[in-house]
């Protein structure tokens, strides 16, 4: 995996991020000419709002002055860069804005293959749900994220499930949902999100052919590279699926 594979995940990664800005009420998207981001889709969740560097070394002047965008005090937000020693060099923003919590983000990509358009012949059985199935798909997921239902509504909308180059799944068991995931198309890369199972469903695998899902779908559409943020827990789900840790993304939150 060559840094420049990397870069292109991560500027896709952006892309992805960038297309769900733009489809929500009030969405706002702009790139400085240093490569940073400001990044607000109204979700009341930080790491969906904020300033984000998507270049190998963050400009600490342009996410100085795209931290400080009046549009940033209207939502939960954060400031994510890419390389982790970053951090020290942003540190005098991040204390300004009263950042005082901050994670790692593993940022994981696969190479897909014909493997990857296999089908599994056992439950759960996998669909792609549209717009039509937005309060489902909105609950399942929150089940999954053991989260209030109405904060994601943002991802719920048809402006969302219906777009081109977005599709949501659902999995099923004898009917009952028990996971839900998301596939995002940018050019022959597949950004995967909102991976999310039920406490009730969960060590049956059921994550893992969620995944499948937008995999197999993406591969078909023409996608030969996949990437995702993953959890500390996702991590060795992922590893198992053929992800490999490229970096490790840092995220300050107030």
């Amino acid at each position: 995996m060559t840094r420049d594979h990397v870069d292109t995940a991560a500027q896709a990664w952006m892309t992805s991020a960038a297309m769900l800005a733009e489809v929500q009420p009030g969405g706002f998207h702009r790139v400085g000419a240093h490569g940073t981001s400001e990044l607000v889709t109204g979700a009341p969740m930080p790491f969906l709002n904020g300033v984000i560097s998507i270049r190998r070394e963050a400009d600490v002047e342009e996410v100085a002055a795209f931290a400080a965008s009046p549009r940033l005090k209207a939502v939960a937000w954060s400031i994510q860069v890419r390389n982790e020693r970053a951090a020290d060099q942003i540190a005098s923003t991040v204390a300004h804005h009263g950042f005082g919590q901050t994670m790692a983000l593993p940022f994981m990509i696969k190479e897909l293959s014909e493997r990857d358009t296999e089908v599994p012949v056992a439950d759960p059985v996998v669909r792609r749900v549209s717009g039509a199935e937005g309060d489902l798909y909105q609950r399942v997921m929150a089940a999954g994220y053991e989260g209030p239902v109405e904060i994601f509504a943002i991802f719920s909308s048809p402006a969302v499930m219906d777009h081109p180059s977005m599709r949501a799944y659902i999995a099923e068991v004898d009917g009952v949902p028990v996971a839900t995931s998301f596939g995002v198309l940018v050019d022959d890369l597949v950004g995967v999100f909102n991976v999310a199972v039920p406490p009730s469903s969960r060590r049956r695998g059921y994550g893992r052919v969620a995944t499948a899902a937008v995999l197999r779908e993406a591969y078909a559409a023409g996608a030969r590279t996949a990437f995702l943020h993953a959890s500390p827990l996702g991590v060795p789900l992922y590893q198992d699926m053929g992800f490999r840790i490229a970096e490790n993304w840092r995220i300050f939150t107030g």
